[in-house]
């Protein structure tokens, strides 16, 4: 069984379930904390902060949910990775950017702002973009969120392109790593103690079967 045909794609009606879990997701990551120090305020406010790339994925990518909405991960078509604000606005930014406090959305901005630059420095061909993966807390580490990777890779591998991804948590470096990913930049995002890990796989040939 291809590892795609454990999962679905995303429906609109479950954005805001798929955002709550996703806010779960990633509740203790370095950005996460940068943004919302506070916890009560991150609690309120994450679930729209990552409802974006959700949105942004149902329009502009792929999108894969395991059951029970345990786990996402969305990607943006090779046409796409340039996250230009108007497609931004088209998928609602300004809507949710209006929940999100004002300190919190200077401090999304900028590093919104310093992360696409460094997208665009790393990698300029045709790519993938593995924009967010993430899964229940409770279901973290029993290997959902590799199925839930090679799943999408599978789709990467049939197009023969690269993909990209950043990621703000040194733990998952290891992680990409192991399903080959290399890392080839590193960096601070200004003013903050929040590093930024940027990873590129190469596509795989995908070997036909003969019988």
């Amino acid at each position: 069984m291809s590892q795609t045909d454990e999962f679905q794609p995303l429906t609109p009606q479950q954005l805001t379930q798929a955002s709550a879990m996703i806010g779960k997701a990633f509740w203790a990551d370095p950005l996460s904390i940068y943004i919302y120090p506070h916890e009560a305020e991150r609690a309120r406010r994450l679930v729209l902060m990552y409802s974006i790339p959700l949105r942004y994925a149902l329009r502009y990518g792929e999108t894969l949910v395991a059951s029970g909405l345990t786990g996402v991960s969305c990607w943006i078509s090779p046409e796409y990775t340039n996250l230009d604000n108007l497609r931004m606005l088209r998928v609602g930014a300004l809507r949710a950017a209006c929940g999100m406090g004002l300190v919190g959305l200077w401090r999304i901005n900028a590093a919104d702002s310093y992360t696409r630059n460094i997208h665009r420095r790393c990698i300029s061909e045709p790519h993938w973009y593995l924009w967010l993966l993430g899964v229940e807390p409770a279901l973290q580490g029993q290997g959902l969120g590799s199925r839930l990777l090679r799943a999408g890779l599978e789709r990467v591998d049939a197009a023969s392109l690269p993909c990209y991804l950043d990621t703000t948590n040194p733990a998952n470096v290891a992680f990409y790593q192991k399903f080959g990913f290399r890392l080839v930049h590193q960096a601070t995002i200004p003013d903050s103690n929040v590093g930024v890990w940027s990873m590129i796989r190469s596509p795989r040939r995908i070997l036909s079967r003969i019988y």
